[in-house]
């Protein structure tokens, strides 16, 4: 148990890091004088603009557990590579998908959705391409270390 909590706190704190740092490059991509955790249509649902932060902080920390206990599914011995990808491809969509709409990050329309979809999907595919090719040279290099 305390190893669960010790995974929520650390996943939660890099969740908000990561939250933060992307709303303040975001912010300074925009313009702002005025710091907004998320859109302004976000920002504007609530009467104290540090209740908006705080909520932020809150679904930060939520997307970070979301992806940081996605991630240990790769950790299991005995699932093949593809039922991994495809069960931690669900975990990841299904977590981060409500997330997103909470968060604000697009109007919750059909097409929107349907982009939000595939860009999630393009990205989830980069990111799982690059992360296998890393470790296909890896192995490559220990198996030629075994060789000598």
């Amino acid at each position: 148990m305390k190893k669960y909590i010790k995974y929520t706190i650390g996943f939660s704190a890099i969740g908000v890091l990561i939250g933060l740092a992307i709303s303040l490059v975001f912010n300074y991509l925009n313009g702002s004088i005025t710091y907004y955790p998320s859109s302004p249509n976000f920002v504007n649902q609530f009467t104290h603009p540090l209740n908006s932060v705080t909520v932020s902080v809150i679904l930060w920390m939520l997307i970070g557990c979301v992806f940081g206990f996605g991630s240990l599914i790769f950790e299991l011995k005995n699932w093949s590579l593809l039922k991994k990808t495809i069960i931690n491809f669900c975990a990841y969509y299904t977590g981060f998908a409500p997330l997103a709409i909470l968060c604000g990050w697009f109007p919750l329309t059909w097409i929107n959705f349907a982009i939000f979809t595939l860009i999630f999907i393009v990205i989830y595919a980069i990111i799982w391409s690059l992360n296998w090719y890393s470790i296909k040279k890896e192995i490559r290099s220990i198996n030629q270390q075994i060789k000598k």
